[in-house]
């Protein structure tokens, strides 16, 4: 059981070794696909108070990108920026001086408040994937974190959660996001349930195996053409994080966490994520969960 909201990063190594793999210090956030495409990002705050600068010139030295005193003095063009909403990664044209937001993890309001309020069945086919049944909520390790919005969505129909998250852009959206819902009444339960962890999700299997119910995995999809990719939130995304190369390694650490269960969400149409066979699959109308089901009869240490 959690004590509350939990936020865990890696040790000072590991921080400095996903830093160095996904931020070069005032270099480029390269994708892991191996693409050329990439993004240079600076950290500002659009707030005056002290609290809000304080803040962006700690993340700046925690992620070793670049402090802006201002959004004119950034010299790059995309921008993570502490607003009175939060902290945000925008776009900042200097030309016209003005700001197109990209990135933004809110919690209370927006489609995540609509499926809290609303989506909270555990008829729903998100919930029947992850296990869950009357009287039973399982522990659930999201093991590709995200933006959480999923993953809330599990703490909010009453679930122990682990968010997992190895981007260490994606990984201060969401840790704000999370902080600003912990200091909401309408969300506070919610977030008791949930752990954050900055982690590479496959460097958890060094813990012992079988810690959680169900281990959820959404990898970045592959490239195509379909409007949903087209989206310019994933656009963004996908610049930031590119393709999960290493999906067959993250197959195989979730399988080594989860007792019950692995699910994977995939595009409809896209093939399975491994060779090994599927137990069954819940399909949506441009999604499908693909349901691995663990052994009974595998013993646990």
């Amino acid at each position: 059981m959690f004590s509350g909201f939990v936020l865990q990063l890696s040790s000072r190594e590991e921080q400095t070794k996903i830093v160095k793999s996904f931020i070069p210090m005032k270099k480029d956030i390269q994708k892991n696909s191996g693409s050329d495409t990439s993004i240079h990002i600076s950290v500002s705050s659009t707030e005056q108070c002290s609290t809000s600068k304080e803040k962006a010139h700690w993340l700046s030295r925690r992620l070793s990108l670049a402090y802006a005193a201002s959004l004119e003095a950034s010299a790059t063009e995309y921008i993570l920026v502490y607003t009175k909403d939060g902290l945000q990664l925008v776009r900042y044209n200097r030309k016209k001086g003005s700001i197109q937001r990209l990135l933004h993890v809110d919690f209370l309001a927006g489609k995540n408040r609509y499926r809290r309020k609303n989506d909270l069945s555990i008829h729903q086919p998100l919930a029947k994937a992850a296990g869950m049944k009357p009287g039973f909520r399982p522990t659930i390790l999201d093991a590709t974190a995200g933006l959480g919005k999923d993953g809330f969505l599990f703490a909010s129909l009453g679930c122990q959660l682990t968010l997992c998250e190895r981007n260490p852009i994606l990984f201060a959206l969401l840790e704000d996001g999370l902080l600003r819902a912990q200091n909401d009444p309408c969300t506070r339960d919610i977030v008791e349930r949930i752990r954050l962890i900055q982690e590479d999700s496959i460097l958890l299997t060094k813990q012992k195996p079988a810690l959680y119910d169900t281990v959820y995995l959404d990898p970045m999809y592959p490239q195509r053409t379909s409007s949903a990719l087209n989206k310019q939130e994933l656009r963004v995304i996908r610049q930031i994080v590119g393709d999960d190369r290493d999906v067959a390694d993250l197959f195989a650490a979730g399988k080594q966490l989860a007792r019950h269960r692995v699910v994977v969400k995939r595009p409809r149409l896209a093939p399975p994520l491994t060779e090994e066979k599927i137990s069954y699959q819940i399909q949506m109308t441009s999604c499908r969960y693909d349901i691995y089901l663990i052994p009974l009869q595998r013993t646990v240490d």
